[in-house]
């Protein structure tokens, strides 16, 4: 079996060869969230700007569990079909250009300190609200970009500012999106042969008929960074007026979190211990929100004022 270097190589060449001369395709160590280290294949056509990346970490899993490098590289040289770029010059990426996709992005603080001090943030409890511009084509998200301290100077920009215009783009772009879980559960099970981890469409329309489902699944539009859907206060006001009183956040990634109401947990100790051992075992680590539950009214009041009435003013 090869190492993880011998591996990228083997899938690199071979993508070259699939795709031909007219393609670069190289490899570069990125470091995600949480300080993560990923090593990511850039793929450039001779006549674009861009270089869609894609990821070799999990494949390597899926080597060692017995997939081969060629069946590898032929999904990855087709990821790379379904994803690239038309563009034919480079994008304009002034301010002018970029402000109407800036969007909030929400991340565990402590796990991105290093980071976080060269980029615009707010800290609200474990977390850390940045920025992040992302890059369209056809309505299509196909990247972003973390907003540094450096280009935000560049752009004569101020952290309240980002937030205006987050704020703004997010009630177009990524409005929340709150579902019942039992409506998230039965979706997946009749998506995935009638059953998931041992539980049938049978056993849960069961459970729903009971009531035994008091948890609801915050996210965006886009599902991805949904956990920022936790700053649209007044959306979430009103889901605290509909339930009649507060409810615990459980942050099960950065994609989303989800939500209970108080009175159906007393004990938080098992929530967050319920939340460290889903982070330990089904989260991808570069996915991982925080350990730590808090419940609405703690999360609102742990805000800088000066934030939290920008988002209060939110439509």
């Amino acid at each position: 079996m090869k190492n993880f270097q011998e591996f990228c190589d083997c899938v690199r060449e071979y993508v070259q060869g699939t795709l031909g001369e007219e393609y670069s395709v190289t490899m570069k160590s990125v470091r995600k969230n949480n300080n993560i280290e990923m090593e990511g294949m850039l793929i450039r056509h001779k006549d674009s700007p861009v270089a869609p990346t894609v990821y070799l970490n999990p494949y390597y899993e899926q080597y060692a569990e017995g997939r081969t490098i060629a069946h590898i590289a032929d999904e990855v040289a087709e990821v790379y079909r379904n994803n690239s770029t038309p563009w034919k010059e480079t994008p304009d990426f002034d301010f002018a250009s970029v402000r109407e996709n800036i969007l909030f992005r929400m991340v565990n603080r402590g796990m991105n300190r290093e980071e976080l001090e060269h980029m615009p943030h707010v800290e609200i409890g474990d977390f850390a609200v940045g920025f992040q511009w992302i890059v369209n084509t056809d309505d299509q998200k196909i990247g972003s970009v973390r907003i540094s301290d450096e280009q935000a100077e560049e752009w004569g920009v101020t952290t309240d500012e980002l937030t205006a215009l987050a704020i703004e783009n997010a009630a177009r772009v990524t409005p929340p999106v709150l579902r019942n879980i039992e409506d998230v559960l039965y979706e997946m099970i009749s998506n995935n042969g009638g059953e998931i981890c041992g539980l049938t469409l049978e056993e849960l329309t069961s459970e729903r008929e009971s009531g035994e489902f008091p948890m609801y699944v915050l996210t965006n539009s886009k599902l991805h960074m949904g956990a920022t859907a936790l700053l649209a206060l007044p959306f979430l006001y009103r889901f605290r007026e509909r339930i009649g009183e507060d409810f615990w956040i459980l942050p099960s990634s950065i994609h989303e979190v989800i939500l209970i109401p108080v009175s159906k947990v007393d004990d938080r100790s098992k929530l967050a211990e319920m939340v460290h051992t889903i982070n330990e075992t089904q989260v991808p680590p570069q996915e991982v929100l925080s350990d730590e539950v808090y419940s609405f009214k703690e999360f609102e009041e742990l805000m800088p004022e000066g934030f939290r009435a920008q988002l209060q003013a939110r439509a």
